[in-house]
């Protein structure tokens, strides 16, 4: 079987000024696989949906003295080294990365109000039913739409300058 040869990258499991989960905590490995999943869904944005099988980005596992922990690592052929440019590793969250994971942590909290009471399944927001993240547009306002609101202008929804 034929291999082509990779370059990897560990890129942090958040962007480098985020805070992230901690290895040791009791909620670490759920939290840690929802944030790798967000933050590689923004590297894919960074960097134009790469085709996989030159770049891509994944999460794993590595030892550590508290447990495993998880980070997000570039994979590249020497075609995807030319895409990819560390310099274009984000500080922070981008809206959608926030967006994303706000939905994702009121998600699973209508999730474990429904196990704890079945009948509550009646009052999840439609938009916490899905099981895809939803699009949200690179909009301060994304975070709304992630809570389930829907912003509305109190005013008047055209300026005139």
């Amino acid at each position: 079987m034929f291999h082509t040869k990779t370059i990897d990258i560990e890129v942090g499991p958040v962007p480098a000024e985020e805070s992230c989960a901690q290895v040791g905590h009791d909620d670490y490995s759920k939290r840690s696989r929802r944030e790798c999943a967000v933050y590689i869904r923004q590297l894919q944005r960074i960097f134009g949906y790469p085709d996989p099988a030159i770049l891509r980005f994944e999460r794993r596992g590595f030892a550590h003295e508290l447990g495993r922990y998880h980070e997000v690592v570039a994979i590249m052929t020497a075609k995807g080294a030319d895409l990819f440019d560390e310099s274009k590793l984000p500080s922070e969250w981008d809206h959608i990365a926030r967006a994303e994971l706000t939905w994702l942590r009121l998600q699973r909290h209508w999730w474990e109000t429904v196990q704890a009471r079945p009948s509550a399944i009646a009052l999840v927001p439609d938009i916490f039913q899905r099981n895809e993240i939803p699009d949200f547009p690179d909009h301060p306002a994304a975070i709304w739409w992630a809570m389930g609101f829907m912003p509305m202008p109190a005013g008047r929804a055209i300026s005139i300058h």
